[in-house]
């Protein structure tokens, strides 16, 4: 908050500082009006005191103030300047006008103030069961983790692949599950200001190869083929590591959904410009593709095509939250695309120079 809106909102925190304030002000409105006479209008300026007092203790009080500036105006302007009207009903009838002009000004800030406070209310409770909801699913899904990983443990030796393939399908669905948790939880934090980027050295070419491990099931359920265009050495760029993660776990995930069997997926980091100071990460796929129209639509959120409906289930959801992370760090999320021929989804993103640090590598092989 502002200086000045800090101040206001400490001379008006309550009722007595609220009408002191609105009658200072109305008093050297009409000491103005006053002096400076009827040939320069100050009416509009009577409008202050009328929405300060509406919106910081009511319509009823509001609308008394209204005809208070109404009857100090006509007092300002006819009965002690005693201006000449070539009729003398014509000043009580502009104090009318103006008294009306007042009290619907008061109304219709009052019914701003209330969908305002409903607005509010309503982003307060959503966001309270998001978090709420997005907590039960956490752990939930750490029993699952902490079971799985007991099972796999006790799991006697020469079990057989069938039992192994089932523990790696269900690590899949709680990866997908973690992706919705994350996905929902962003997108609360950015609807309510909160979600705050934390830049530092990473490697965009680890966080591709972590992306794609949890997807190894999905990819052999369906015959997919991964391809990996990966430069051999690590591009760097400066990002805040989640965000990252998220947006190209949501953009891989995206693509095997869709991607029919016996398909195609790529995963290309291409670094370009004269010197490369720029990264292109890109996932592409054999999927429906997506016609132009829609291509305007999925990134708005909660939006789905016929073909996508058609062909897995989902929420439209994580477009939207890739797209506002990358706007985040300065760029965009690009779709290429036509029907019946695949997409590609991509981005780019400053490249550091090469004599930037790597990140360290922590225990489980992620950057620090």
């Amino acid at each position: 908050m502002s200086r000045p809106a800090a101040l206001i909102a400490r001379l008006t925190d309550t009722a007595p500082k609220t009408f002191a304030a609105a009658s200072v002000m109305l008093g050297a409105i009409v000491a103005v009006d006053y002096f400076t006479g009827y040939e320069i209008s100050f009416s509009s300026f009577y409008l202050l005191p009328i929405l300060l007092v509406t919106w910081r203790t009511g319509l009823k009080y509001g609308l008394a103030t209204a005809l208070v500036s109404a009857v100090l105006w006509l007092l300002a302007d006819y009965w002690i300047i005693e201006h000449a009207y070539s009729h003398p009903f014509i000043p009580y009838w502009n104090a009318l006008v103006r008294l009306i002009f007042f009290a619907l000004s008061a109304v219709l800030l009052d019914k701003i103030q209330t969908l305002v406070q409903k607005t509010r209310a309503e982003a307060r409770l959503k966001s309270e069961m998001v978090h709420a909801v997005s907590h039960e699913f956490n752990n939930a899904l750490t029993g699952m983790f902490t079971a799985l990983f007991l099972l796999r443990e006790t799991e006697p030796a020469g079990a057989g692949e069938t039992r192994a393939r089932l523990y790696r399908t269900i690590a899949a669905i709680q990866q997908n599950l973690k992706l919705y948790v994350k996905n929902i939880l962003n997108e609360a934090r950015m609807e309510d200001g909160k979600f705050r980027l934390e830049k530092r050295t990473v490697a965009l070419r680890d966080l591709a190869m972590e992306a794609s491990d949890p997807m190894e099931e999905l990819l052999k359920q369906k015959n997919i083929k991964l391809n990996k265009d990966l430069p051999p050495v690590p591009v760097l760029v400066d990002a805040d590591r989640d965000a990252l993660a998220l947006v190209i776990s949501n953009l891989l995930g995206n693509a095997v959904k869709y991607t029919p069997q016996d398909g195609t997926i790529t995963i290309r980091l291409t670094p370009f410009g004269a010197p490369a100071n720029r990264i292109l990460f890109a996932v592409d796929d054999t999927g429906p593709g997506i016609s132009l129209e829609d291509i305007k639509k999925i990134t708005a959120g909660f939006y789905r095509t016929s073909e996508g409906r058609a062909a897995a289930e989902g929420f439209g959801l994580g477009l939207k939250i890739s797209n506002e992370l990358l706007a985040l760090h300065g760029s965009r999320l690009q779709i290429a695309s036509e029907k019946g021929k695949g997409s590609s989804f991509f981005f780019e993103l400053p490249a550091l120079p090469p004599g930037a640090e790597a990140p360290e590598k922590t225990a489980d092989g992620a950057g620090s």
